[in-house]
């Protein structure tokens, strides 16, 4: 009888402690999607997933959204877009892709930040596309979001090659410059130092701690918990390689940092941007080069009340943006392709106290707008103009003084 009692015992024990396991675990799962959800405002599912040869890419048919809608839709290739993407073009469409990072994706502002999101009408593709069908009646044309938050242009290389040329692109625009273009630490390796290498050091040295991300990846799929600490564990080692080596380092004097930055720019994103227009030139696809606005570079005088609140005193932009600027004008003119920087744009008086930032360097509608705005006449002279000569693509060469 004792032991008939003991073993009762026992088993209320077992199963009143598998009831407060499960009871905190459905607890912190569902503190976790409220959270992410009302605080956040972000979805509990993982936007991003790990890719072979770009480090991470969109899960094909991702949504956000608040209850009433998505705003944010990912299709099946990957693309910021509602609609899908078929491989094969139609015939007569002019396609274009626009390459670049999260300014160029349209992403939402996070603390410290006011929450800001960007719906998928609001982005500078959308807008863009917009304006060419308004401008161009009875010409059929796409304009796609390829971009991809954190992405540099390195990226945009092994995105060309094992996906979007498959496409059949007629122009590419690349939207580029916080991640890449404002560096200062010559110590600082292009490829290898990427930020974003989560499975790089867990690849190479396994240990229990790689069996646990593994699990954390895996359950991130179904647990709004997981995914919370999948995204913080992102951002946790993506600012302890930051740490590590910066793509930025504290100088002295300006003309330090300029020098510093022209000893590296030439064999990093300068040489992936020339390396870049080759290979589209070689495909015969027209290029666009643009340089992304800058809240830091914008008169402060034309802010609006919420972007002077967040205005961040960036040492490094201010300083390098002349340099910057006569760097793209030579890529532009060495290979010839148009060059448009947005920021004497986003300086024009039309815009003054009006929000076009939503933080220190993401757009708002009205930004995506201007930037279409101000994209608008160079398409549309690539467009309308001449077909491209097509070459014996043996014959095609880099140009004389390019950095290829």
């Amino acid at each position: 009888m004792a032991q008939k009692l003991a073993s009762s015992s026992l088993r209320g024990r077992v199963l009143y402690l598998l009831f407060l396991l499960i009871f905190t675990m459905a607890c912190v799962e569902i503190g976790a999607r409220f959270y992410m959800g009302q605080v956040l405002q972000k979805s509990a599912e993982s936007k991003f997933r790990f890719n072979y040869y770009r480090v991470y890419e969109h899960v094909p048919g991702f949504t956000e959204g608040d209850g009433q809608g998505d705003r944010m839709t990912i299709e099946r290739n990957g693309f910021r877009r509602v609609d899908d993407v078929a491989v094969e073009k139609a015939e007569g469409t002019f396609r274009i892709f626009l390459l670049g990072g999260s300014a160029a994706h349209g992403i939402s502002s996070a603390p410290p930040y006011p929450i800001a999101h960007v719906n998928d009408d609001e982005t500078i593709d959308a807008h863009l596309e917009v304006l060419l069908k308004e401008h161009l009646p009875g010409r059929k044309v796409e304009v796609i979001n390829a971009a991809v938050t954190g992405y540099q242009v390195f990226q945009h290389t092994q995105y060309l090659l094992s996906e979007l040329l498959e496409f059949d692109p007629d122009l590419v625009i690349f939207f580029d410059g916080a991640n890449d273009h404002y560096s200062t630490n010559p110590e600082h390796r292009y490829l290898s130092d990427f930020r974003y290498q989560f499975w790089k050091t867990r690849l190479q040295e396994p240990s229990f701690g790689t069996v646990l991300d593994a699990f954390a990846f895996w359950m991130s799929k179904y647990s709004g918990a997981f995914r919370g600490y999948v995204a913080w564990k992102l951002n946790r080692d993506a600012q302890m390689n930051s740490k590590r080596i910066d793509l930025t380092r504290p100088y002295d004097t300006d003309q330090e940092r300029i020098e510093a930055h022209k000893q590296l720019s030439g064999a990093q994103y300068l040489r992936s941007m020339e390396t870049n227009l080759f290979l589209l030139q070689r495909e015969g696809v027209k290029a666009i080069i643009c340089l992304q606005p800058m809240l830091v570079l914008r008169d402060v005088d034309l802010l609006s009340d919420v972007e002077s609140a967040f205005l961040n005193k960036d040492p490094n932009a201010p300083v390098l943006y002349p340099t910057v600027l006569q760097e793209l004008e030579q890529v532009s003119r060495t290979w010839d392709v148009p060059f448009v920087d947005m920021n004497p744009a986003f300086n024009e008086r039309a815009y003054d106290g009006e929000q076009l930032f939503i933080d220190y360097c993401h757009l708002n509608s009205k930004g995506g707008q201007v930037c279409a705005e101000h994209l608008l006449p160079v398409v549309v002279e690539l467009i309308q103009g001449p077909p491209m000569i097509e070459a014996d693509s043996a014959r095609i060469t880099a140009p004389e003084g390019s950095g290829i």
